[in-house]
């Protein structure tokens, strides 16, 4: 059992390190040779834990996927509503390294999705549902009188799903003038207009 548990950290490692790659390099570009390269290991040594280009590129995209899930339900733990929709907003945004290096993978597997039909878009497209979270959080705060229900939670939540994508894009494309704090400024405004306005 220890052995599996250390196997399964070495290609959680590993990963991590393809993260960085694919971030840096683009998916195409992130063949097993250069992944091998950046990461200080050998093609036989990737094989241990891989079977081709493909398996690399799910199983990054997967614990990707995984460790988003959790800190989801870590920081909306005890939370409802609008706090727990402003909570969520804000993870979803490139306001740290981490959250900048998930963007960056996000964008990658955007590109791939929408060129090509393959095992590595389809996989994207199973990824955290954050529409679906954001439509029950909205839909909560709308039954709790705390977000204006002038609008379906379903579109109240499309228009976030796109604010939250169009600044995360926009702060990687142009990070002068889109800084982390002037993006949180901006995302704050967006979801003050979702408030019910006490008469």
């Amino acid at each position: 059992m220890a052995k599996n548990a250390n196997m399964d950290e070495r290609r959680a490692d590993l990963l991590v390190a393809v993260w960085n790659v694919i971030a840096r390099v683009g998916l195409d570009k992130a063949t097993v040779r250069t992944i091998a390269r950046e990461t200080g290991r050998s093609v036989g040594t990737l094989a241990h834990y891989f079977t081709d280009k493909d398996d690399v590129l799910v199983s990054a995209l997967q614990l990707s996927h995984e460790r988003i899930a959790a800190r989801w339900e870590e920081k909306l733990s005890g939370l409802k509503g609008l706090n727990a929709l402003r909570e969520l907003v804000l993870d979803n945004l490139p306001l740290d390294e981490d959250r900048d290096l998930e963007t960056r993978l996000s964008v990658a597997y955007w590109s791939r999705a929408v060129m090509q039909e393959s095992v590595v878009s389809s996989q994207w497209r199973k990824g955290p549902k954050l529409i679906d979270r954001l439509i029950t959080l909205v839909r909560e705060g709308q039954q709790l009188k705390e977000i204006r229900d002038d609008e379906s939670a379903e579109d109240i939540a499309e228009h976030v799903h796109a604010s939250i994508d169009g600044f995360s894009l926009h702060a990687l494309l142009y990070p002068q003038r889109l800084t982390r704090e002037r993006i949180r400024k901006l995302m704050e405004a967006e979801l003050k207009k979702l408030e019910v306005i006490s008469t």
